[in-house]
Parts: structure tokens; C-alpha cells; sequence
């Protein structure tokens, strides 16, 4: 007994997985409508090689899933060469070890022959527990254990009913309902109870012989990002050599075992889906004990950047793969920097701001180390670089992490490595003055930024604006530069041993008939 569902549930994967496996041959497929059971194709499994395409964003969501289930973060496509031997007229063809992880309405089996043609798609559900099993051997012949008296006692029968108890037609002509029972087994259930997920066609074959299929589907539980390792070399001038590799993380409960990967820097927009089913769960994290030796090649695809990765790679269920995906890079010029940012809403308000608060952060603090890269040929890099970590050494001393965003040839790249021990800033607020006549708001702010080192150093001050877009420092102790539509930057030199004040005034003005 089959159960016809929506191809919503479709799925799985199909025969991407470790797991798949032609279905036996000869077993019924017929559709309900069909009176006359259509052939079986055989699967072969040496049909070629899977294609897997994984599109980056949702990593770190995938580090919270503990269940693969549609719908789950992450976003890959794949196409799975099939081969089947069909005979003349109707055929039925199957695929099992359907992943849960896939877009299961987005399934599509291609016939690689005119000769041939898809009738029908349909998914047979893997049983889900007891209630599953008992609403589909409704009418079917059970024996069920129970005690009643203190006795053992065995009755077999046709299950008429299941809710409150099990209810049995018995073959003496009565009805008995068995409220509590210990267990119960199903007469047959090999033949009549689905034994996994199976994804079916009906095909039409003009002649018989063998013919070549693409199955192609989008799934969830797989992502990635970069992961790159920056090392600065010994000197006073700051270059640095660049590894990039990719982390591929798979939390969709199944293995592609021998896929030819893609990786695209690109995050394509999804429709979400309006719910989400909970499924089994996957294997334990672990992180692949060494990268292919091949570096990947990059090409355009689309408003994207894609990685092709060399041979064949294995991406394991509950894994993290580590894949290179360029050369290591040397002597790429960098520059160290302090940094102070106050933070602050980083959003163009609907209004002109008047609430004292909106000013970013007061009082102490922290002074952050960073090495920036201008990502250009001329530095000895100018790539695109797909957004991920990066890990700075300078020689074999650990200095920091950082997070990147994807950054194209030309931009800047700036690491924050951490925090500076010896240089410290404060910064107070004062003065704020509101004008609705004039329709201007007046603020000044004083930074105190004081070094312990015994070398000079220079500090970047990034302040925010937050209160209006049309903003203007009107006064300053240090020349400021526009960095942004909502950030205002002060390069302080700061001797050693010292400090150094820098004081600004900004004004804000909104035109007639903005009401702040």
C-alpha cells in the first residue's frame, strides 16, 4: 500500500544521498488509476557523476539546526545523472534515500531522449511512527498483543478502527476492541507498509532499452564561507600573505559522497516556506582531515562569483569540509591602524533625532588594533573575496579574528584584530542645543585619547552622526573627513607617553516642513 502525497513532501533528495538504491524490482507502482502495474526500471548507480552547487550565507545558522528538515537554512542545488533499462509503453522508475532537506515542489526528472517522456511525479513517505503505520494498515489484517486478566493474550484480526484502542474484525465473525495492548504487527507489512522515502515516475518509452534521466532539485542544510588566514611578516613595513579556503558545512542528514562542487559567493533571493517539518537528525560535526590538493577556478555566474572546485569531492552528512579555493598570496601591502568607534544606529532616521541619547557611546573606550588592505593589483591582490573569517598572525603570535564581508577587487579590506593594551580613549558630550526656529541641532563632543607606548601612534576616530543626513562640522581640533552619509573620521597623532584632545562641533539642519 502506497500513500499519494503533495510533491511539498517529495523529496528527499533523492539520489544525491549515500543512501540511495533502486527500488526492488518488480514491486507495485502503479499509480491507483492505472489497472494494469507498468514495468520497473533499474536504477544504475554507475550513471555519473552528481553535481552539487552550494550558494554561501546561512553558515552560522547551521551551527543551531539539530534536525534536517525542509526549509532549513542553507542553499544548494543538485543534478544527479540517472540510467534506467525500460521496456516499451509505461514504466514505472524510482529514486529512495530522499534527503529531508530538499524543495520538494522544485523536483524535476529530465529524459535525456525524445524518445521518451515523464508521465506523472509522486512521493511515497517514509512511516513517521506507530500512528503512521496504523492509518495505513486500516483494513489490513494485524495480530495484536495484550493482557487481560493478568494473562498473555494474542488476537488476530482486520483493523476496522484506531484511536481509543485498536478495533479488530475476527475471523469468527466479531468485533473486539482492545483498549490496552502491549504491541501489535502487521500480517504482510513488508508487502503493504512503505520501507523508506522513495521519490516515483511513470515514463513512456517509445522502444525499449536503456535511457539516461538528470534529476535536478534545490535542498536546505548546506552553506558555506571563506575562511582566510592572514600572516603579517616581521619588518616596520606592514605586508602580509593571504590563504584562502572554503568551510562547506552539511546539516541535511545525508552524504554526497562523490560530487563534482561548485561554491558561489552569492546569496540568491528565496521564497521562505511557510512552515517547517521536523525529520531525523544528522552525524556528529567533524571537520575533514585534509583539503584536495587542487585549487579551485573561479568564474562569473550571474551578478555572482563561482568556484569550481577540481575532480571530485566528498561532502559528508554532519561534516565541515575544508576546500582551497585560491593560492596563498605574498607580499600584499597592508597598513596597521587604531581605530575608536562609538557606534551608534547605523540607519538614515525618518526625522531629524532631538532626544539627547542618540549620540553613540560615552566614556571609556576601547582602542581596536586593525590591518587594512586596499584589495588592488597594486598591493599585489585586486581578487574578489568571498565574505568569511580571517585569522591574523604575525609570525607565529595570534593576534586576532576578524569578520569580512564579500568584498570586490578595488575595495578596502580591513581586519579587526583587537584590542590595543596600551592606548585608550574617552569621550564625553559637551554640548547639545536644539533650534526648531532656526530648524538646526548644534552637538559637540571632546575625545581624550591617551598612549602608553613608547613610540608614537596615530589613531582613526570614527564618529557617528546619527540625528539627520544633512550634518556638517562646523569646528574641529583635527581636520575631519566625510567617511560616510553617517560618519564622520579624525586621524589623531598621539605622542608616546601622552595624550592628545580632540574636540568637534556639528550641525544638523532640516529644511521647512520636516518636523523633528
Amino acid at each position: 500500500m502506497h500513500r499519494s502525497l503533495s510533491l511539498l513532501a517529495v523529496a528527499c533528495a533523492l539520489a544525491a544521498c549515500s543512501s540511495d538504491a533502486p527500488a526492488p524490482a518488480g514491486s507495485p507502482e502503479v499509480p491507483a488509476a492505472t489497472p494494469v502495474e507498468p514495468p520497473r526500471g533499474s536504477e544504475d548507480e554507475s550513471a555519473g557523476t552528481t553535481r552539487l552547487t552550494i550558494y554561501s550565507g546561512d553558515y552560522a545558522a547551521l551551527a543551531g539546526v539539530d534536525r534536517a528538515q525542509p526549509g532549513m537554512p542553507g542553499y544548494a542545488l543538485v543534478e544527479r545523472p540517472l540510467h534506467y533499462s525500460l521496456k516499451e509503453g509505461l514504466n514505472t522508475v524510482s529514486a529512495t534515500g530522499v534527503p529531508p532537506a530538499i524543495d520538494a515542489e522544485a523536483a524535476v526528472l529530465r529524459a535525456q531522449s525524445a524518445a521518451v517522456g515523464i508521465e506523472s511525479q509522486r512521493y511515497i513517505a517514509p512511516l513517521s511512527g506507530s500512528a503512521d503505520v496504523t492509518s495505513q494498515v486500516l483494513g489490513q489484517r494485524i495480530t495484536v498483543e495484550h493482557t487481560a486478566g493478568g494473562a498473555k493474550q494474542t488476537d488476530t484480526g482486520v483493523l476496522v478502527a484506531a484511536g481509543d484502542g485498536l478495533t479488530l474484525a475476527l475471523g469468527d465473525g466479531r468485533i473486539k476492541v482492545i483498549r490496552e495492548y502491549n504491541s501489535f504487527s502487521v500480517v504482510d507489512g513488508t508487502r503493504l507498509l512503505p520501507q523508506r522515502a522513495e521519490l516515483q515516475w511513470t515514463v513512456r518509452a517509445s522502444g525499449g532499452g536503456d535511457a539516461d534521466f538528470v534529476l535536478s532539485y534545490p535542498m536546505g542544510g548546506l552553506a558555506w564561507r571563506a575562511e582566510y588566514l592572514a600572516t603579517i611578516a616581521a619588518g616596520d613595513n606592514c605586508q602580509l600573505s593571504l590563504d584562502g579556503a572554503a568551510m562547506v558545512a552539511n546539516r541535511a542528514g545525508v552524504t554526497f559522497s562523490d560530487a563534482s562542487l561548485t561554491l558561489v559567493a552569492g546569496e540568491p533571493n528565496r521564497v521562505q516556506p511557510e512552515r517547517r517539518y521536523m525529520a531525523r537528525g544528522y552525524a556528529e560535526d567533524a571537520v575533514a582531515a585534509a583539503p584536495a590538493p587542487q585549487i579551485a577556478v573561479r568564474r562569473a555566474s550571474g551578478e555572482y562569483h563561482a568556484y569550481d572546485v577540481p575532480g571530485t569531492t566528498a561532502v559528508r552528512a554532519g561534516s565541515t569540509e575544508r576546500v582551497p579555493l585560491f593560492a596563498r598570496v605574498d607580499a600584499v601591502a597592508c597598513k596597521r591602524a587604531y581605530v575608536v568607534d562609538a557606534g551608534g544606529p547605523d540607519w538614515e532616521p525618518p526625522r531629524p533625532l532631538i532626544d539627547p541619547g542618540f549620540r553613540g557611546e560615552t566614556g571609556d573606550l576601547p582602542v581596536k588594533s586593525a590591518v587594512s588592505i586596499q584589495n588592488t593589483k597594486e598591493a599585489n591582490l585586486g581578487q574578489p573575496l568571498p565574505a568569511g573569517r580571517a585569522r591574523i598572525f604575525q609570525g607565529s603570535d595570534f593576534l586576532g579574528e576578524s569578520t569580512l564581508g564579500h568584498t570586490p577587487a578595488g575595495a578596502e579590506l580591513r581586519f579587526e584584530v583587537g584590542t590595543a593594551f596600551d592606548l585608550t580613549a574617552r569621550r564625553e558630550n559637551t554640548g547639545f542645543n536644539v533650534d526648531r526656529g532656526g530648524r538646526t541641532i548644534t552637538e559637540s563632543f571632546a575625545l581624550t585619547l591617551a598612549n602608553a607606548k613608547d613610540t608614537d601612534a596615530t589613531i582613526s576616530v570614527i564618529e557617528p552622526l546619527p540625528r539627520w543626513s544633512d550634518w556638517e562640522v562646523v569646528s574641529s581640533s583635527v581636520p575631519a573627513e566625510r567617511r560616510d552619509a553617517r560618519h564622520a573620521e579624525f586621524t589623531v597623532a598621539v605622542p608616546a607617553g601622552g595624550e592628545t584632545r580632540l574636540t568637534y562641533t556639528v550641525r544638523y539642519r532640516w529644511p521647512d516642513g520636516v518636523t523633528p
